[in-house]
Formats: structure tokens, sequence, C-alpha cells
């Protein structure tokens, strides 16, 4: 689903809108900014995590259900910001040509229209959480944590993770790649 809405973003705004410009391009842009934006984001904090981890730093980079709702809360007050703030819309015009990407934003209070779109990235996160990533049972051991508590973010998102806990307390390895495998 995320690839899905980065490709409808690409199209829409390097070829659809030069072709068709008009509200209806706009907001699909905005859609599939909204849709993305915040799962990027948190794959992005995740790879920070990540490094810090193998330099010796003791966090998870796993999801969180925390991260993934500051990020959609994020997003959206960013998206709300440019959109009725020439001063905010100026900044993040800057902000993306510096990085290569020149950009126009136009204030328009009707995109905020489109912010339900962020019920997408909270859909796909959930999605993320109820799996438990292959790594996550060794972080939680590598760091002696309780494995229930560690798996909570997926327990709340619809995973039954009581056997999971019981075998990655025990560490057993061997159990644990067997309930991680029959996902």
């Amino acid at each position: 689903m995320t690839l899905v809405a980065v490709v409808l973003l690409v199209v829409n705004d390097w070829i659809l809108k030069s072709r068709f410009h008009g509200a209806v391009t706009g907001k699909l842009s905005d859609i599939a900014g909204l849709a993305f934006a915040p799962v990027v984001l948190t794959a992005s904090i995740g790879l920070v995590l990540a490094g810090a981890a193998r330099l010796g730093a003791k966090v998870d980079p796993s999801l969180t259900r925390r991260r993934l709702i500051g990020c959609i809360v994020a997003t959206g007050a960013v998206f709300a910001a440019v959109k009725l703030s020439a001063d905010a819309a100026a900044v993040l015009v800057r902000v993306l040509s510096a990085l290569g990407r020149p950009a126009e934003i136009a204030l328009d209070r009707t995109d905020l229209l489109t912010l339900p779109a962020l019920a997408i990235a909270y859909w796909i996160g959930r999605d993320e959480l109820r799996r438990v990533p292959l790594g996550k049972a060794a972080a939680i051991h590598r760091l002696g944590r309780a494995a229930g508590p560690a798996l909570a973010d997926s327990a709340w998102a619809g995973r039954d993770t009581a056997e999971l806990a019981n075998a990655i307390d025990a560490w057993d390895v061997r159990r644990v790649d067997e309930l991680i495998e029959a996902e």
C-alpha cells in the first residue's frame, strides 16, 4: 500500500498535474503524501535507531505504537501548518529545495479535508506492528527485557504474543523461530 501511494504521488506530481492541473490532482497528491509520509518517517527513525544499536546503544529499533502515532500526528501537524501558513510553507519549500527537490506549496484550507488519509498510514503501521520482526526477539533478549511488555505493541495490534513471550523469556531459539515463521 505504501508503494502504491508513492507511485500515485510521483505519477500525479510529475505527469498528471502538468496535463490536468486542477483540484483533483492537488488532492491526489495530498492523499498519497499523507498515506506514506508517516510510514517513511517511522522507517527513517528505525534506521537511525538500528545504526545506534549497532554502535552499542541499548535501543530496540523496531516500530512501536508510540512512534507510529507520533509520526502520524507530526505529519498531520506539519501538513496543516503548511496549508494554513505562508511562513510554514516557505520553510518547507526551502528545506525541500535544499534536498534537491524544488517544490511549490499552495495555501488551500480545503486540503485539510484530505487529513483522514492519515488513517491509511495508521492501517499500514498497525499491520506492521502485528508482525513481530525477525530481529525483535533477539533485541528483547539482548537488552534483558521481559518479553511480555516488550511485545505489547504487537498484542495491541491483534497478535497473540503470550507463547512467543514465554519462548523469548526462556530463550528457546528454536521455538521463537517457529512462532515467528508461523505468522
